[in-house]
């Protein structure tokens, strides 16, 4: 162990790792990104709107036009507008502004702070020294807090489906809010918990099985995005950056399968990665030679029959799931050949580049998504 001095030290050389890894990272990414648009550009592709999809585009075509009229009259068109101002909040056109009545504030504060118990909920219930004091019995606080919650969810979810059509963030239809992002966390919020009452009643869950449905709902955690719109334009970066994510996979297939075949090749036979019966010995002496005295495993078993085991690099599956484990920079294993030694040193700048690529596009493109968001807010405000 480190002693005080030695903490100080290692702290430091953790913050110096990641400027020195950082800086030619961004730098690989730009230079990328800048070769994958120029080569789009000869091609004759026109760029879009940073990360614009047919969402994007049909959203902006629905600017200024008014909901269309519910065919179940006048009163339901009313229902749906009022269900929708409390949900979404009445935007106001003069000053480009969401406005919320006290009554839509406090539901949007309480489905937020629903949102966040059940994610603590969630992590609170895995501890073992508080599941055994709740207890596993049926109707504890745990099953009681999570029925009240699916009951808020459900309604909560039924009634965006409801009010889709007088909401633009949803076309004015329910079918495609349903298809959405939000659409689609707030379905999954709750359809585990009813699939999970399913099998319950049919006899087809056991308890471990349904610990499973009670993790699930840590991922309501990604409704959260609904109340922070930044992060709803993740999908457009993703969008953005597709033409570099593309190209970067194909390198790192080609990386990934290149090096496993070097590595196989060099490594089959390395007697560092060789385990041997206990009766024989690592090293030979007095005229038997020991385990890593042959130059193949195949030759080991012919002198010691069925005795000699290698434990890595054995066949190109078994190799490219440890070089698939070396590219994200875990290298449980060193003692390689010289020519290993190459190849990993290789893979150590390789899996610099590789992180670097995607990591410092997606950032740039969605910094160019948010400026571009901040910009149409700030056109409405004016």
């Amino acid at each position: 162990p480190l002693g005080p001095r030695g903490r100080i030290v290692c702290f430091f050389m953790v913050i110096a790792a990641v400027g020195v890894v950082s800086i030619p990272s961004g730098l690989i990414a730009s230079g990328f990104t800048e070769i994958v648009s120029s080569k789009a550009r000869k091609n004759g592709e026109q760029p879009a709107i940073v990360g614009d999809d047919w969402y994007e585009k049909r959203y902006r075509d629905l600017e200024g036009q008014s909901p269309p009229s519910s065919p179940l009259g006048p009163r339901v068109d009313q229902m749906q507008l009022s269900v929708h101002t409390f949900l979404n909040g009445a935007e106001d056109r003069s000053e480009g502004a969401v406005k919320r009545s006290a009554f839509s504030r406090f539901g949007r504060n309480f489905f937020f702070g629903l949102i966040v118990t059940n994610v603590l909920a969630v992590i609170i219930e895995s501890i073992p020294e508080v599941d055994r004091s709740v207890g596993n019995d049926k109707g504890n606080f745990f099953d009681i807090f999570e029925e009240v919650s699916i009951f808020f969810f459900t309604v909560e979810y039924l009634l965006r489906l409801f009010s889709a059509p007088k909401s633009r963030t949803a076309l004015y239809s329910s079918w495609t809010y349903a298809r959405t992002f939000f659409g689609i966390v707030d379905l999954l919020s709750i359809a585990p918990w009813y699939a999970q009452q399913v099998l319950m009643s049919t006899g087809n869950l056991n308890g471990d099985e349904a610990q499973v449905f009670r993790i699930v709902r840590i991922f309501r955690i990604l409704q959260l995005e609904d109340f922070v719109i930044a992060f709803s334009k993740l999908d457009n970066a993703f969008r953005a950056s597709k033409d570099v994510l593309k190209a970067t996979g194909l390198l790192a297939i080609i990386i990934w399968c290149g090096s496993s075949a070097l590595f196989y090749i060099f490594e089959q036979d390395n007697p560092n990665l060789r385990q041997c019966k206990s009766s024989i010995p690592l090293v030979g002496s007095g005229g038997s030679p020991g385990c890593y005295d042959f130059e193949s495993t195949t030759a080991c078993n012919a002198y010691y029959p069925g005795m000699c085991e290698q434990t890595m690099f054995t066949n190109m599956p078994n190799t490219m799931y440890y070089v698939a484990v070396f590219l994200v920079g875990d290298w449980g294993f060193v003692d390689f050949s010289w020519e290993g030694r190459l190849v990993c040193f290789f893979l150590c700048l390789a899996g610099i580049a590789l992180y670097a690529i995607p990591t410092g596009t997606l950032f740039d493109a969605f910094g160019a998504v948010i400026g571009i968001v901040e910009e149409d807010e700030e056109e409405n405000e004016d």
